[in-house]
């Protein structure tokens, strides 16, 4: 198929590859599960086409959401070489609804990544997840401190702004 596909416009091919990672997924009768080889396959095959997707699957755009079966692909993204499906990868695994064993599993990689990931983006993205946690997230704080080393300023800021919000709640 990706061989075909250099006969269609570039947006067309953008938003079908996109399409199954965005909250489009999410109104499908039955939906694909998550599932990052065909956005690496297109990655890797057509480097011309990054910007576009990453465009397409900027945070804030809408991702899909994911559930308790798709968290073992989601974290396999979190340790993409490539940054558009670990930007991907660290914001649906932000979601609290997918309970205290998820959360015993994702809150430490969440963590390892707000320290290690080599963009800024992603780093910030995760103490954004680490957030939507809420109290699950509480004893991640070191790591948040630590990012108030950061040499991002957006990944500081976001940092102190968990910080200050994780103060202003009752223990």
């Amino acid at each position: 198929m990706l061989d075909q596909i250099h006969r269609l416009p570039q947006e067309v091919v953008i938003t079908a590859v996109a399409a199954p990672y965005t909250s489009f997924r999410n109104q499908a009768v039955i939906a694909r599960r998550l599932d990052y080889r065909p956005l690496q396959d297109v990655i890797e095959r057509r480097p011309a086409y990054v910007p576009a997707l990453a465009e397409e699957l900027k945070p804030g755009r809408g991702y899909c959401d994911i559930t308790v079966d798709e968290v073992d692909e989601a974290i396999r993204g979190l340790a993409s070489p490539h940054v558009v499906i670990r930007r991907h990868a660290v914001c649906v695994l932000g979601e609290r609804r997918l309970g205290a064993a998820v959360a015993r599993r994702v809150l430490p990689l969440l963590g390892q990544t707000v320290s290690k990931d080599p963009d800024a983006t992603v780093r910030r993205l995760a103490i954004l997840s680490l957030r939507g946690w809420r109290k699950e997230s509480y004893r991640h704080a070191n790591v948040i401190s630590e990012a108030l080393n950061d040499p991002n300023e957006d990944v500081r800021e976001t940092a102190a702004y968990w910080l200050r919000e994780q103060n202003g709640r009752p223990a």
